[in-house]
């Protein structure tokens, strides 16, 4: 009589999701105040999508990734790059810089 062993399955290990470390700032200001905030955030965002689609077009058409200083001199004519103090818009331009080079390392 041939026995047959039972293999005993491991149990499944749970991968932790990771979690991301956010920051909430409540502001209460006046209605001025209030109004500027949102046009600053407004045109950063548009920056920003300036910028991501700038970078995604030089992809598609060359296959080669610009660098944080090709989105600041690209966009330096921007009419929203212009809206913004320039330490905004640069640091906004060098934000995307940072994914593209994180995409990199994934492409």
């Amino acid at each position: 009589m041939e026995q047959t062993k039972t293999r005993k399955k491991r149990p499944k290990i749970k991968k932790e999701k990771s979690l991301m470390g956010v920051q909430q700032n409540l502001i209460h200001c006046n209605k001025d105040t209030l109004s500027i905030l949102e046009y600053l955030c407004y045109e950063s965002n548009n920056v920003h999508n300036c910028a991501v689609y700038y970078a995604r077009q030089i992809w598609f058409k060359s296959s080669k990734l610009v660098t944080s200083f090709d989105l600041i001199k690209a966009l330096g004519n921007n009419k929203h790059f212009s809206a913004l103090p320039s330490e905004v818009a640069v640091q906004t331009c060098m934000s995307v810089g940072e994914s593209i080079r994180s995409f990199e390392r994934i492409a």
